[in-house]
């Protein structure tokens, strides 16, 4: 497995692997109404408000993560389906906080599916993660981080 940094030539790649996800697909088109596009994320990573990661294998993505710089907000957290349970979401996650910390920011936060029998939810509140608002179908979760430390930087 390879742990690096996300660049602008892995869009494609990640959109497609996001609409493949188990639990919790969205495709480009779903994306899209969010205002979520490759442009839209490349902007965005090119400012350095947000930083990702992926995990290859193979040469192939199995997982990334985004983080945003600007709110302390975990964006999205995604592993295929036949790429799960091997700690590959827990190492992308554990990135993404430390390099949020190192940001500065001393609590965390995202949205996930309020359903306790999907995967995400007990996967975070497993890393530490609380609900602390709960709508119809999501939960706001938040998380004080652990001591801030470096975040990975492509190898």
């Amino acid at each position: 497995m390879n742990y690096r940094l996300i660049g602008p030539g892995d869009l494609p790649e990640i959109f497609d692997l996001r609409a493949a996800t188990r639990e919790n697909p969205y495709s480009r088109e779903d994306l899209r109404q969010l205002d979520i596009t490759e442009d839209s994320v490349a902007e965005r990573l090119r400012r350095a408000t947000h930083r990702g990661w992926l995990c290859e294998v193979e040469g192939q993505i199995v997982g990334f993560a985004i983080g945003d710089g600007m709110t302390g907000e975990v964006c999205v957290l995604a592993v295929l389906p036949e790429f799960e349970g091997r700690g590959i979401g827990s190492h992308l996650l554990g990135t993404v906080e430390a390099w949020l910390a190192s940001a500065g920011w001393t609590e965390l936060w995202l949205w996930t599916s309020a359903d306790p029998k999907k995967r995400a939810f007990s996967f975070y509140l497993k890393h530490g993660w609380v609900v602390t608002e709960s709508k119809t179908d999501l939960v706001y979760l938040k998380k004080i981080p652990a001591c801030p430390r470096p975040a990975a930087e492509p190898r």
